[in-house]
């Protein structure tokens, strides 16, 4: 055999060998999966480690080098990968942020800032803002959002994701049939309005909505634009008249001068039953002072029975002081209570 002969097949020994270490020896074992928050480090590693090369480590290294998009887990915004050894990697990853709910059918529909529908489940995460009050096509997964009205697409994704950016995320927001958005809080009714100036409406709703959280009632913020409108809160409270407190007025409502003249009355009421005790008292004291005033002039004692009769005579004038006192403590005792007036009014600054 000729030497380039051997020489060849010297080679190809060694290239088959070091083929051989290669792909036996580089083999994803073990994964190190960071970034992941809604997707299982499972999920993630079948999506992105399935084939004979996915499983080469040295392959795998190679692909995700770089930190950047996989079209094998759409729902990730990034991928890289680092080798840490012939038998494993480290994968950081980052998912697709989701800003918004819908529901369709019995479906929880999440879509991210470009209206790409990211997730279909039936579970609920917190910290994301529902949508309601529009009506959309079937949705597909890694497909963006379909509905008859492209607008109120725009208006969906431009609220949902100035509420993620604020951190305030309310139970709901709702459409109405003329787009205009109701926002519900709690107990709190916010009228957003059409989609104009949301960027202010939102911003100064933050600063206010502490001072009205604990409150039933209605924000109006459907005229704001930021230069210095009054924001009105009309509260709910159901006192007094049927209105509950929704009163165009500023002044006093109904139901607070009802509640006021009723009160007056019980205040008088209680300084005449006062008045009418104190007057049993002092009849009673009289009474005393005649019995001890007969039994002096029957045992003779006419200077016994004049002090009997100087204290009989004496007792009501105390008695009258003792009904002035009384009768003015009522007065003391009972205060108005104070009540939380139907009106707020804040100005742009959220004051």
């Amino acid at each position: 055999m000729s030497r380039g002969i051997r020489a060849a097949a010297i080679l190809a020994v060694v290239i088959g060998a070091a083929v051989a270490i290669v792909l036996g020896v580089f083999q994803i074992r073990s994964i190190d999966i960071r970034g992941n928050e809604r997707y299982s480090a499972q999920q993630i590693r079948d999506d992105l480690i399935y084939d004979f090369k996915t499983r080469n480590t040295l392959y795998f290294a190679w692909k995700y080098r770089s930190e950047g998009p996989s079209q094998d887990a759409p729902y990730l915004k990034s991928v890289q990968a680092t080798m840490l050894s012939p038998t494993s990697v480290r994968i950081v990853v980052k998912e697709n942020q989701i800003i918004g709910r819908v529901q369709h059918g019995d479906k929880n529909v999440y879509y991210d800032a470009d209206g790409v529908v990211q997730e279909i489940t039936d579970t609920i995460y917190t910290g994301i803002p529902l949508v309601a009050g529009v009506e959309i096509e079937e949705p597909i997964l890694y497909q963006k959002l379909v509905t008859k009205n492209t607008s109120v697409i725009r208006t969906m994704l431009n609220i949902s994701q100035l509420l993620i950016q604020s951190g305030m995320i309310p139970d709901s927001v709702t459409f109405d049939g003329n787009q205009n958005m109701i926002l519900r809080q709690g107990t709190v009714t916010v009228l957003l309005g059409q989609d104009e100036y949301l960027e202010e409406k939102i911003a100064n709703l933050v600063s206010i909505y502490p001072q009205v959280s604990g409150e039933t009632g209605t924000l109006n913020m459907e005229g704001f634009t930021g230069r210095n409108e009054a924001i009105t809160f009309k509260t709910e409270s159901g006192s007094g008249s049927s209105a509950g407190g929704e009163t165009e007025s500023a002044g006093t409502p109904e139901g607070g001068e009802a509640a006021a003249q009723s009160q007056s009355e019980g205040q008088a009421q209680e300084q005449t039953d006062a008045q009418q005790a104190d007057g049993q008292q002092a009849d009673g004291q009289q009474e005393d002072g005649q019995q001890a005033q007969d039994a002096a002039v029957a045992g003779g004692d006419s200077l016994a029975g004049e002090g009997a009769a100087s204290e009989g005579a004496a007792a009501p004038e105390g008695g009258d002081g003792s009904q002035g006192e009384e009768a003015a403590a009522p007065e003391e005792a009972q205060e108005p209570e104070q009540q939380s007036p139907p009106f707020m009014v804040f100005d742009s600054s959220g004051t």
